[in-house]
Order: C-alpha cells, then sequence, then structure tokens
C-alpha cells in the first residue's frame, strides 16, 4: 500500500458530470459572449468553448473522481485519497491545456478564441477610453 500510482475507478457518474458540466459552460459561453460569437460564428466559438474547457473540467471530473475511488478501493483514508488525487488532477490539467494550446486542430481553435477576445477588449476598452475605432 506505499506505491503512488493505483488503478484509476472511473464510474459513468463520473462521465455524466463531465458532459453535465461541459454542456453547462459551453452553453453560458455562447448566451453571454454574442460578440465573440459573432466574430467566430456560432458552432467554431461552440467548439473552441468546449476544447478550452475540457481540460480544466476533465480534470477536475474525471481523473481526480477516478484516482479518488482507486484510494478509496485501495484503504487509503478520505484525505490521503483526496490529497493524491490532486496531483493526477493537476498534471492531467496541465498536459490537457498543453494540448489544447499546441497540437494542430485545437490550437488553431483556442488561437481564435484568444483573437476574438482580444477584440472584443480592444474595442471595448477603447470605447471606455474615448476613442471611436
Amino acid at each position: 500500500m506505499s506505491a503512488f500510482a493505483v488503478e484509476p475507478v472511473l464510474t459513468a457518474t463520473h462521465i455524466i458530470w463531465f458532459v453535465a458540466l461541459l454542456a453547462f459552460a459551453v452553453a453560458t459561453q455562447v448566451v453571454f459572449s454574442p460578440k465573440r460569437r459573432a466574430i467566430m460564428g456560432g458552432l467554431k466559438f461552440a467548439a473552441a468553448s468546449a476544447f478550452v474547457a475540457a481540460p480544466g473540467l476533465a480534470g477536475v471530473t474525471l481523473v481526480r473522481g477516478a484516482y479518488r475511488l482507486g484510494y478509496l478501493d485501495e484503504g487509503r483514508g478520505f484525505w490521503e485519497a483526496n490529497l493524491r488525487s490532486m496531483v493526477w488532477m493537476s498534471g492531467a490539467i496541465l498536459a490537457g491545456q498543453l494540448a489544447v494550446r499546441f497540437l494542430p486542430p485545437m490550437a488553431g481553435l483556442s488561437r481564435d478564441l484568444r483573437d476574438a477576445d482580444r477584440a472584443v477588449w480592444s474595442e471595448r476598452l477603447g470605447r471606455w477610453m474615448g476613442r471611436a475605432r
């Protein structure tokens, strides 16, 4: 019981929560970001928002939940299982964010989302500072 690695236990509940939270996050972005949506187009904006939000949500719901259950099934205590699963969660989030930022299909979408965000904020700050754009 001294090994750090454990067999993760992924349940259907983890997957359901991941899908529900991702759908909620994307729907919230689509509803409350009309300017970004107009710049990128609705479908492209929704896909980019999903790719950007997925690593964090997957790390918390899928990876951390599965490793936490794995540690609990191994006989670890509540706090130990939670703390050890946070290490796996952090690594998964970091790897996922690097993949979204640098791998070809997702990198273009995340770059377009950043450019749309930059355009919206540039226009907004210009309007606030009294500059006409």
